[in-house]
């Protein structure tokens, strides 16, 4: 497969052997200076991955060149913030971007080149899973999964009453009390209701179900490994559009928001609506983390979960302490 990176032509001396070294054997890297973008973009974008230097352009600007890439056919487009350019990463994922290389990590891989380039022959940029997590956000599929995860045989094929791996997701409607207040008890009852409702699509397209629903939140199920859209991405995308979710959707006049928390483990499988024989610890503490220890507005996953947070999203989320004996990481918080 292709990468593009256009660079800022007063840094393409300085980058280029930084990306040479970091990209992998296996894909081909051009590397072009970016003033010649309106003149190769259309005939080199189909089919490539594209890396648009931000460096001396504002956000909007960087938007519109991923838009064009996007409509040239490129497999997916992300951004490399060497200078700090973009004061909000928010707006590129929202805008269509799948990737964001931050300042501190090109300069991580600056610093290595040239101390540690004939040692290890890369730096810490382009390696293959970040790029592989960037197509798999952008909907291609990686075509290749590790040999230590087994093939997820689907919900349907699973045996009641066997302990299988999965992904746990605690999903609620955020400021539950202020919306009482707001809307009433009937209406907030309804409006619980519509959301679980909603969940069911949208689990879907991640692979999983909606598996327990309790009156304050749902506990959904994912595969082991992504099946369809990361559920993380699309939690985030949930958190990103919930004012016009609020009005779309929900019918919804006040201010909207959700709370969201991932975490792996096992369970004794029990088909949805079935399930109250299930005893699990890590069913117990996904429904504890979500009730007790996630903030409204925000995303908080354990570390047994944190490598489903996609490579494009990871400097989005920090450390955020410990839980029942198990360490946190959070999103931050999005200004409506």
């Amino acid at each position: 497969m292709r990468l593009l990176a256009y660079i800022a032509d007063e840094s393409i001396r300085r980058l280029s052997p930084v990306l040479e070294r970091a990209c992998p054997p296996d894909l081909e890297l051009e590397i072009l200076p970016r003033s010649s973008f309106g003149r190769s973009a259309k005939k080199k974008a189909p089919g490539s991955f594209v890396y648009v230097d931000a460096e001396g352009l504002d956000t909007d600007h960087v938007l519109d060149l991923g838009a064009r890439t996007s409509e040239a056919g490129c497999m997916g487009w992300g951004v490399l913030d060497r200078t700090g350019a973009v004061e909000d990463p928010a707006r590129l994922f929202f805008g269509g971007a799948t990737d964001y290389v931050s300042p501190l990590l090109l300069k991580a891989a600056l610093s290595r080149i040239p101390a540690t380039a004939k040692k290890s022959g890369s730096a810490a940029v382009f390696n293959e899973t970040r790029l592989r997590s960037a197509l798999t956000a952008a909907g291609f599929a990686s075509s290749e999964e590790p040999d230590s995860v087994e093939t997820f045989p689907g919900w349907k094929r699973l045996t009641e009453g066997e302990a299988v791996a999965v992904r746990f997701c605690y999903a609620a409607i955020g400021n539950q009390r202020e919306l009482l207040e707001r809307i009433g008890e009937t209406r907030l009852y309804r409006l619980r209701e519509d959301f679980a409702a909603f969940l069911n699509p949208w689990a879907a397209e991640c692979g999983g179900l909606v598996w327990i629903r309790e009156a304050i939140g749902s506990l959904l199920l994912f595969p082991p490994v992504d099946e369809g859209m990361n559920p993380i991405l699309a939690a985030f995308r949930l958190l990103l559009d919930r004012a016009l979710i609020g009005y779309e959707v929900f019918r919804l006049e006040t201010p909207l928001s959700f709370r969201f928390a991932f975490h792996a483990g096992r369970t004794m499988w029990r088909k949805p609506g079935s399930t109250g024989d299930v005893v699990s610890e890590d069913v117990n503490f996904i429904f504890h983390l979500g009730a007790r220890a996630s903030p409204d507005g925000m995303i908080v996953v354990t570390e047994s979960s944190e490598s489903m947070i996609p490579t494009c999203l990871r400097d989005l989320f920090s450390i955020a302490g410990d839980f029942e004996g198990k360490s946190l990481i959070s999103s931050r918080r999005f200004r409506d």
